[in-house]
């Protein structure tokens, strides 16, 4: 599920924007900044990540598509949800590093929702559009109860599926899931509104947002990290295999279909601006959505280290199964300790164990 577009060498993406960040905070630092680029050279002669293979198509909703990733038909239902803003291969990454087919081995009925590439029907959807015109017609075929996982943007439009399933719920789980956008720093706030402003113009005309616009508002959350993870990649033994995680890593965050221009919209100033999702002023099928109305079991997994979803930026809701990892954003579902403190733990919880 990995996607490499052609024509067009790995990133970080928008390439010069990243040398310009590398420029800026490092410029001073000779050293350190040919550290940086000589990770980044790695990053980019790495070979190519093998894909994964293909799952079938269960379903379709315009562009939006439910795929098989395994698991015994006749095993609880669960669906998973992915963010939004990047391809979903994250959750299926590489062999031993696949939180869906661990889930599908653990005897969970798994679908994986593939929201893109997305046609002109969903060009004029926002979120909540995303949810009651793709999603629940998607959810609604589905047989008896159902459980849902939502992953960072994903999670935060599963709380909304989850109560509009109401009594059809199993149980929901969210990983690094956003709901309470005034959780996020001041400074992070800012700087959402001010990429709105500059990206506005391009996407309107695209009709969509690209990935590559929305990376450096990313990096802007916590730059020394992005400059830190090229440094600590070039002092690696050249056979090690942390380098191919890491290409396969990048290559995902630098993939994704374009966001629907609304939908960037509503992220952008409904959420981060406003917080009306937070504030119980979000609507979706006609109902405000408040993560108190649901009343099926509700677990929510973040990463200590994640600046991408802040601890206070995750659900308040009283009554519900909180638990924290030892990890970043993305490492908490990837990284090499992801199976005993992620996948295990949540696949019991699942099962009610």
């Amino acid at each position: 599920m990995t996607e490499r577009r052609k024509g067009r060498g790995r990133g970080p993406h928008p390439l010069p924007l990243f040398l310009s960040l590398a420029s800026r905070k490092l410029g001073d630092d000779p050293e350190r900044l040919k550290a940086v680029l000589d990770g980044l050279n790695r990053y980019q002669s790495a070979p190519p990540t093998a894909p994964m293979p293909p799952m079938a198509e269960l379903a379709r909703r315009g562009g939006v598509r439910l795929l098989e990733a395994g698991g015994p038909v006749d095993g609880p239902l669960l669906v998973v949800i992915p963010s939004l803003i990047n391809a979903p291969a994250v959750l299926d990454l590489a062999p031993g590093r696949s939180l869906v087919r661990h889930l599908a081995a653990e005897g969970h009925h798994v679908l994986l929702l593939d929201w893109g590439p997305m046609g002109r029907s969903e060009r004029r959807l926002g979120m909540a559009g995303l949810v009651s015109a793709r999603l629940m017609p998607l959810l609604r075929q589905l047989p008896g109860q159902v459980s849902l996982l939502g992953y960072c943007m994903g999670g935060t439009l599963a709380v909304a599926a989850a109560q509009l399933l109401g009594a059809r719920l199993n149980r929901l789980a969210l990983i690094a899931a956003p709901w309470h956008f005034d959780g996020f720093p001041a400074e992070a706030r800012r700087a959402a509104l001010e990429t709105w402003t500059t990206i506005r113009p391009l996407g309107a005309g695209l009709g969509a947002v690209p990935v590559t616009l929305l990376n450096p508002l990313f990096w802007s959350l916590d730059e020394d990290a992005v400059l830190a993870k090229f440094e600590a990649l070039s002092r690696r033994p050249a056979d090690d295999p942390h380098v191919g995680w890491f290409a396969a890593v990048e290559d995902w965050a630098n993939s994704g279909a374009p966001l629907p221009l609304p939908a960037a919209r509503d992220m952008f100033l409904k959420a981060f601006g406003a917080d009306r999702i937070g504030r119980g002023l979000w609507r979706v099928g006609g109902q405000a959505i408040d993560p108190g109305a649901i009343t099926a079991p509700i677990l929510d997994f973040g990463a200590t280290k994640d600046r991408i979803v802040p601890p206070a930026a995750r659900l308040r809701r009283a009554g519900i199964d909180r638990r924290d990892v030892n990890s970043g954003h993305v490492g908490m579902v990837v990284g090499s300790g992801a199976a005993e403190t992620l996948w295990v733990p949540l696949s019991n919880w699942l099962h009610g164990r």
